[in-house]
Formats: structure tokens, sequence, C-alpha cells
């Protein structure tokens, strides 16, 4: 008998995975996340106590991660990059083969041990006490687990159930409590109809889909107007190339060595520098160049510095520029602006530390003035937190724009953080990219302009009108702190007595042949 149960826990595990992965930006679906976790929670709810029950949700979880990031991690992803990759590899330069055989199994197994998915705590209350907490806790808890996974693992941007909402209408929730209240959301309908199914009782699939719904009515009543200071043309600039490949910019990159990064920057600063003059003859305002322009600190190098003054002189417009400075291995973006000056560094604010780059603490995010505008700027993984893009927002950037270097996998997730974190920040945001996925999203996370996510060398401009911060803007993560803090709590009530239980437990004696 419970062979066959784990036997169709597996089935349902596999089956929830499936819909998660439909439902994520690598194929589009969003809609089916709203469905997608009911069959493991039904088993959940329905086998509680049970292995079958213990395994569903967690094994469910592992299957959704593998799905996605197999295929999302190529072989030589580091190779020619930034540096050498920090975590251990096996073939081709490429964390895939460590990351699916060996961190998402241990990852598994983690959420298996603490009973994730598991109401936590509805044993303790009464019955219809119990109702709410099989529906609230699994919600707060899948919250934390994305909190947690956002903030501090490097492949956290893929896996959120809010991510998979990017292109739909429940992505108004972000603006009242952040990416936090979609996760919070999903799963709260998910286990609401899973409780309706099993206890055949409507109410719990009833309420949470009422207050979503209430939640959606609601949103734009609360969020910020939008600035009344006028809207400007900005460009995006993809040059279509990466400047790891020797074999697609031969003329270019013949300096791209150790050694030759000032004259490598030279080079580069041209090229874009060309397209740069170009988006400002057809009406651009500002221009956001990709991250990691150049290999040398722009601020340090005269030469690069003056060569990137005399762009921004020439074109008469403002122009964001990334650099990374390969001798202290860390990122920072400066703004060119017309009249010849450069502004201050803006630091990265997540380095990439598993392909390289130093692990320092950056300060806060501050925007940058340019020309007319306040701009804040994220560079590569920065916009996979949300926060930073809520900072620059409640700090009155006017727009947020976003560096990248990605690879096509990658640039789907990003492309879908930067239209969520529009949404949830309330400000317009200019995604530009070396390859893919160049973009300029207004506050409503509307695509205005679109590269597409083939490669290509391209321009693409638009014209925005300055953001206003939202709710969430304004009152920062406070939906996934407090979902973090009832779940913790939770888990703690539940686990406690269990110990305690186990610990008070009969041994038996072997000697004496009884308890």
């Amino acid at each position: 008998m419970m062979v066959a149960m784990v036997r169709w826990a597996i089935g349902v595990s596999v089956l929830s995975a499936t819909l998660l992965w439909v439902a994520s930006p690598a194929v589009g679906a969003g809609w089916v996340a709203w469905v997608a976790l009911v069959p493991v929670a039904a088993v959940v709810l329905g086998k509680a106590g049970t292995v079958a029950a213990r395994l569903a949700v967690p094994l469910a979880y592992a299957l959704y991660l593998e799905l996605l990031l197999v295929p999302a991690l190529p072989f030589g992803l580091a190779e020619g990059q930034w540096g050498d990759a920090a975590i251990p590899v096996m073939v081709g330069d490429s964390p895939v083969v460590p990351v699916a055989v060996v961190a998402i199994p241990l990852f598994g197994l983690l959420l298996y041990l603490v009973r994730f998915g598991e109401p936590w705590g509805a044993e303790l209350v009464g019955p219809r006490l119990a109702t709410a907490v099989s529906v609230v806790v699994p919600a707060a808890a899948w919250v934390a687990l994305e909190l947690v996974r956002v903030k501090l693992d490097p492949g956290g941007a893929w896996g959120p159930l809010f991510l998979t909402q990017a292109d739909t209408p429940a992505s108004e929730l972000a603006a009242l409590g952040g990416p936090w209240l979609i996760t919070f959301a999903i799963v709260a309908c998910n286990y609401g109809l899973a409780f309706a199914i099993v206890r055949r009782r409507l109410a719990p699939a009833l309420v949470p889909a009422t207050a979503v719904a209430a939640a959606l009515f609601v949103a734009p009543a609360l969020d910020g107007d939008v600035d009344d200071r006028g809207s400007v043309t900005v460009a995006a600039v993809q040059p279509g190339y990466d400047t790891a490949e020797d074999e697609e910019q031969p003329r270019l990159l013949r300096h791209w060595e150790d050694g030759s990064f000032n004259l490598a920057a030279r080079d580069l600063i041209r090229d874009l520098g060309g397209m740069t003059r170009r988006a400002a003859r057809d009406g651009a305002e500002l221009v956001v160049w990709p991250e990691a322009v150049t290999f040398v600190d722009l601020l340090e190098r005269h030469r690069a510095r003056t060569r990137l003054s005399e762009v921004a002189r020439a074109a008469r417009v403002p122009i964001v520029a990334p650099y990374f400075d390969h001798v202290s291995r860390s990122g920072a973006a400066v703004v060119a602006r017309p009249g010849g000056s450069v502004s201050g560094p803006r630091p990265k604010q997540r380095p990439m530390w598993f392909l390289g780059e130093a692990g320092t603490e950056a300060p806060a995010p501050r925007p940058i003035a340019a020309a007319d505008v306040s701009v804040g700027t994220l560079l590569g993984i920065d916009v996979q937190d949300p926060n930073p893009a809520r900072t620059l927002a409640a700090e009155d950037s006017d727009l947020v724009a976003s560096s990248t270097h990605d690879w096509r996998q990658l640039a789907t997730q990003h492309r879908a953080l930067a239209s969520l974190h529009a949404v949830a920040a309330g400000v317009p945001v200019v995604k530009a990219d070396w390859r893919y996925g160049s973009a300029i999203y207004d506050r409503e996370g509307e695509a205005l302009a679109d590269a597409g996510e083939d490669r290509r060398r391209t321009i693409v401009a638009a014209e925005v009108s300055p953001g206003a911060p939202t709710p969430y803007a304004l009152a920062g993560d406070i939906v996934g702190w407090a979902s973090s803090a009832l779940a913790i709590a939770a888990w703690l009530a539940a686990s406690v007595p269990r110990l305690a239980t186990r610990r008070r437990a009969p041994r038996w004696d072997s000697a004496a042949g009884r308890l």
C-alpha cells in the first residue's frame, strides 16, 4: 500500500513540475501556475502524515528546477568571460552537471527534511482554523523559500512562481506587495482549490480567489500617479556580439586580451559610439549601453574616459556606460553627459562571485542625474532581486537602466524580471544587452520597444513617462519578511513537539526483551 502511495506521489509530482515549467517564462503559459500545484497539494492535504505527502511538493520543486536549469546552463558558459568559474565544473566549463546532479537533488532533500509544502501546525489548532492554516502556511513557506533564493541563490532567476505572471494581469499585485504577494496568491489559490477537492468544500477555494480578485481591483487605485514632468525618449544599444567571441568581431576585438584592455575599450567605445549617434539622430535623449562595455575602470583610465566623453558630446545625449575593472574584478556604471562630465560610479549590487567577480558589499543604489532625467542603474543579475529597483524608485529615479550580458536562456528570465519589476517599482525599465532581448518597458510592464529574443545587432528606442513609486516601492519587502516570519513560527510550532515526542518515546531493551 505504501509503495503504491509513493508511486502516486511521484506521478503527481511529475505532473505539477511539468505544469510549473509550462507556466514559466521558458514556455510562457502563465495562467497554468494557478492550477499547477493542485495535484501535489491534494496529496499533501489528503494523505497527511504519510511519506507520499512529505515527498510530493519537494520532488515537484526539484523536478521543476531540473526542467528549467538543465537546458538553460549551456556548456562553455564561463569560458572567456569574467574569469574562472568559482564553483566546481565538470564538463565544458559549465556548472550544468554539478547543478543538475548534485545541487538540485541536495536542495530537494533539504525541502523533504523540513516537510516543505505541508501545512505546518494545522494539527495544533481547531478544525475551523486548520482550514486557514492549510492554505496560508504553505503560501507563506513558498514566499520564504523564494525570498531566500532570490536574495542569496545565484540561480534564483529560475523558478520563482511570481515570474510566471510577468505577462499577465496578475502582475499588478506586485505594485501592492512586491512579487512576494504574487507568489503568496498563487500558492494560496492552489491549496484552496486542492482543499476544496479533497474535503468537498467550496469555501476554501472561493476565499483566496475572491481576495486576489479584490486586490487586482484595488491595485490601480492605490498605485502612484504618473509623473507630470513630461516624457523622454530612451534607447538601448544592442551590439549583437559577445566580447569573448573573437571569431564574431575580429576587427573590434583584436586587443581583447590581458594587457591591452585599454585599447579594446577604445575600439568598443568607437563601435557603440556610432550606434549611439544614430540613436540620437533618431530622437533619443538618453542612451543605455550593455554591461561591461570596457574591462577597465572608465574613471581611472584617462584615454577611455576621454573617448567616452567625446561620444556623449558628439551625440549630444547622456550615455549610461557600464564597465568591469579587471584589476579589482568589480563592475559599475557611470553616466557620460553631453557637456563632457562623467558621473561617479554606481557599483553592481550583486557581483557574480560564481563567475569570478569580486564579492564586495556595494552601497545602496542611488540614481544619477542625466540631463533632465534621474536614472537608476542595474547591472547583470541585479535585476534578480526586486529590492534595488524598488529602492531606486523610492529615491525618485525617473527610470531604471538594466544593463546585462546574457546568454539566450538567461535573457528570457531577465526580460520577465525587468517587466515585472517595472510594475512593482512603478518606473520604466530600459534593458540593454550585448546580444539578446534588449527592450524598453513602461511602468505597467508593457514592452514599448523590443529587440526580440534572437541574436541581432540593433537599437531599440521608445518614449517613456517618468515613473512614480508604488506602495511596494515605499513599503519594501514587508510581505516577504512577514511571510517568512509566519512560516518559521509555524514550522517551529509543528517541529518542536514532534522532536520532543521522539525524545520521550520508549526504547526497546534488547537484553530484557521489552520496552
